[in-house]
């Protein structure tokens, strides 16, 4: 069951009860919240009053992002991170892999090693890890996505899948299904769904697709799983409405398709 979240990272520089507010009046179920001037790694109580603050706004907290890239930073700041979301009681953690170095293959080996032990951290607190998708990392394409999650095979690390700028409708669904299974959230831009993300828009056929596959990639139908809008092209919180309402109805018809039934 496929839900709209908003990220806090697409209103920079405002406040906890700005995002809550805007959350609530664009009609999304749950929140991201971010380590980029809303919540400090490790800052636990604010973490948890984060949280409060959310439920009583009726929302959840679908996720924490983190600026944090594994094979890179201290394994402190993960557990810092980690912390976090815990407080949050998110059930994701969204972070990054290290840029390339000179050797890819050790460069891979290296990323390999260290997502198992980091899923292990993780997944001891029921948090899964998302790692996204950068031109700069070992991560940078699903292609390569798709072979290292196949080594890594960790049930607490999955992929955060964008779609690439400028890639075709068959190319995107390639890359889908190339890494099926192993989804645990999109990321997108509001100007990622088209036209405004209206449901009418030129892009809703293939958002169906995509968010088709999404669902239906293996797990209970009846989970729920996340399309985080991180940025508002233009910052206009009408933007944001139209692609949540696009993405609830986009996601009405998939169960209608599929004759589940409609939450």
């Amino acid at each position: 069951m496929v839900r709209a979240a908003f990220s806090s990272s697409a209103l920079p520089g405002s406040d906890l009860k700005m995002v809550l507010a805007t959350a609530v009046s664009a009609g999304v179920r749950g929140v991201e919240w971010t380590d980029d001037g809303f919540l400090a790694p490790g800052d636990v109580a604010a973490a948890q009053e984060a949280m409060v603050a959310t439920l009583r706004a009726g929302l959840c907290t679908v996720s924490f992002a983190t600026q944090y890239r594994a094979c890179l930073h201290d394994r402190t700041a993960f557990a810092l991170a980690l912390a976090t979301a815990h407080g949050l009681n998110a059930p994701t953690l969204r972070l990054w892999s290290a840029p390339r170095g000179g050797s890819p293959a050790c460069d891979a080996d290296a990323f390999v090693d260290e997502a198992r032990s980091l899923g292990d951290e993780a997944g001891g607190l029921g948090v899964t890890l998302c790692f996204g998708l950068a031109a700069d990392s070992v991560l940078d394409s699903c292609e390569a996505a798709s072979v290292l999650l196949a080594r890594i095979d960790h049930p607490f690390v999955k992929l955060a899948w964008s779609p690439e700028p400028n890639a075709s409708f068959d190319d995107s669904m390639e890359a889908i299904a190339s890494v099926a299974g192993r989804i645990g959230m999109f990321v997108v831009r509001s100007g990622d769904l088209g036209d405004h993300g209206g449901k009418t828009s030129d892009r809703a056929e293939e958002w169906l697709q995509y968010l088709d596959a999404y669902d239906e990639q293996g797990d209970n139908p009846d989970m729920a799983r996340h399309v985080v809008i991180r940025s508002i092209d233009g910052g206009n919180p009408a933007d944001l409405a139209s692609c949540v309402s696009s993405i609830d109805g986009w996601s009405a018809d998939l169960r209608r398709y599929h004759k589940r039934r409609v939450y």
